[in-house]
């Protein structure tokens, strides 16, 4: 079947277990894994005025970096293909743009994230990809 699963992961216990689940979908399908990470594009002047641009930059670096270090450990012992992406933006819209750029069959993710706003039932981005998606998204509590 071979199908190509986006997985948006913040080494959060949400996506973690995401990905967990994720990585069986793909061992049943032949599947390939799209681990995506998303900062939020810092760049704006209230945070200009008290972190500088390598500042911001770092600390996007070094929060994606370890993601993926989670990530890799739950992965270590799967054959699965995997891709590991970063991306900056808004995580909803990054999401939805990544799914339809790379012709993605599925999206996997966590209720929550690492994020501070959250909904009563649903965080605001898994509720807004669920909502906007025009492919089937899995929600993993």
């Amino acid at each position: 079947m071979n199908k190509r699963i986006l997985v948006p992961y913040d080494a959060s216990p949400s996506s973690i277990r995401a990905l967990d689940y994720a990585v069986q979908l793909a061992e049943e399908s032949s599947g390939q894994l799209i681990i995506l990470n998303v900062q939020f594009d810092y760049n704006t002047r209230n945070i200009r005025k008290f972190a500088g641009q390598n500042q911001v930059k770092y600390y996007q670096e070094e929060a994606a970096r370890q993601s993926f270090e989670s990530a890799k450990e739950i992965l270590e012992d799967s054959k699965v293909e995997h891709t590991f992406r970063k991306r900056l933006g808004i995580p909803d819209q990054v999401i939805l743009e990544e799914a339809a750029n790379e012709d993605i069959d599925l999206i996997v993710m966590g209720t929550r994230g690492v994020g501070r706003v959250k909904g009563a039932i649903l965080g605001s981005v898994s509720y807004n990809v669920l909502q906007s998606a025009d492919l089937p998204v899995t929600i993993v509590p």
